[in-house]
């Protein structure tokens, strides 16, 4: 638990919560793990917060105005099954968690929460995340270390640009969803209107460098990252090779 509380240290929480003292002191706390604590009074204001500032982990009640904890979590899940869920819970909420079987929850909290038992339900949902921190292996040769933002193709670095980057991240993020040209247009270029040739010549020039297995287009709507192609081990992604280069 000591390795996953050091990695919090460079995370980010959402705590929403329409208790105001609960909410102030469980930021506190929060503050005392994280790098930031966002806090929301509210599933909107929630909401709002998740869109803008991206959280690693999301803590919520599930009882709260104008939005409740499971409204917001479906919200979310709708297009985000990476970013960890804690519902926060009293005893009468029992009934209300059957609607959250489908949510894909990583923790539950019961109010009054205990300071063991927010270390340890935090450490626990953020496993997904410690897992994300490490390499990532294509079927060509090619490893990517999520956490340093290296990419390799038989052990020499490749050079992306900048672009190439935030796409590839993009579609790693969301690698279990095909990503809209929309959304990657208004991503990688939030302050210009681009058109779809202009996102189309920059998959040709990943394919080109990570070979043209990786990135799947998806007609008329998008690409998506090949997720077949795609493992956190090294021998699964060997089972998987194809025909593809990569050049240095």
């Amino acid at each position: 638990m000591i390795n996953s509380l050091f990695i919090l240290k460079n995370k980010t929480v959402l705590f929403a919560e329409d208790d105001t003292v609960m909410r102030e002191q469980t930021a506190e706390i929060l503050s005392m793990m994280f790098e930031k604590v966002y806090t929301a009074k509210n599933g909107e204001e929630a909401y709002e917060i998740y869109e803008d500032e991206k959280p690693d982990l999301i803590i919520t009640d599930i009882k709260m105005p104008r939005k409740d904890g499971l409204k917001l979590s479906e919200q979310i899940r709708k297009h985000d099954y990476t970013t960890p869920i804690i519902l926060l819970t009293s005893f009468t909420d029992r009934d209300l968690l059957i609607n959250a079987a489908n949510l894909s929850i990583d923790g539950y909290l019961t109010k009054p929460v205990q300071f063991e038992q927010l270390t340890l339900t935090i450490c626990t949902s953020m496993q997904r995340i410690k897992k994300d921190l490490g390499m990532l292996y294509f079927g060509n040769d090619i490893t990517y270390n999520i956490g340093t933002k290296e990419i390799y193709c038989k052990g020499t670095p490749l050079t992306l640009g900048p672009k190439e980057y935030e796409l590839l991240e993009l579609l790693i993020s969301k690698r279990h969803l095909v990503v809209s040209k929309k959304e990657i247009a208004s991503h990688l270029w939030p302050m210009d209107t681009v058109c779809d040739s202009a996102i189309k010549n920059l998959i040709m020039r990943m394919r080109k460098k990570l070979g043209d297995k990786l990135i799947l287009s998806v007609r008329s709507i998008g690409y998506r990252i090949n997720t077949d192609y795609v493992s956190d081990t090294p021998k699964v992604a060997q089972k998987r090779r194809a025909r593809g280069s990569c050049e240095t």
